[in-house]
């Protein structure tokens, strides 16, 4: 399975049509507008989510059914998905006001070698070493935040 087709069996299935090749479906859930729980569309301009090989967790709340909403920060979601690790593949994305390009759809499969993705691109960091003098802002947040758990 390639990421495109992870992303959409955990939560790009839930958005848009399975149509046509994976990454042009990818791509359109992650740029397009989504109905919100509280009325109206939007696309995905912040929060982030978590693809998982069961499902996705998301932080912004979209009308649609089989996800899983949760309002955590960024840094609590993944610092508590990163501790409770088992082992199988995940997608960690962080939204902004531009949609994440797929071309920046990285899978998670060791601790040694997380992937945060967002608009901006991809931070690769080991969850299991200290941040070094070269680490982005999402290793050194995560790293605060577990080292005062």
């Amino acid at each position: 399975m390639n990421v495109y087709e992870f992303f959409n069996a955990g939560l790009g299935r839930h958005l848009v049509a399975q149509n046509g090749a994976p990454h042009r479906a990818a791509q359109l859930a992650l740029s397009s507008t989504h109905k919100l729980a509280n009325g109206g569309e939007n696309r995905i301009t912040s929060g982030w989510a978590i693809v998982r090989p069961d499902g996705a967790v998301i932080q912004q709340k979209l009308a649609a059914t089989g996800i899983t909403y949760d309002d955590r920060t960024r840094i609590e979601a993944f610092l508590d998905e990163l501790k409770r690790w088992d082992g199988t593949p995940r997608l960690f994305l962080m939204f902004d006001k531009k949609p994440i390009p797929i071309a920046n759809l990285f899978l998670t499969a060791d601790l040694r070698a997380v992937r945060i993705c967002s608009p901006k691109g991809v931070e690769t960091f080991n969850f299991t070493a200290p941040p070094g003098p070269e680490a982005g802002g999402m290793q050194k947040a995560i790293h605060r935040r577990k080292a005062d758990a």
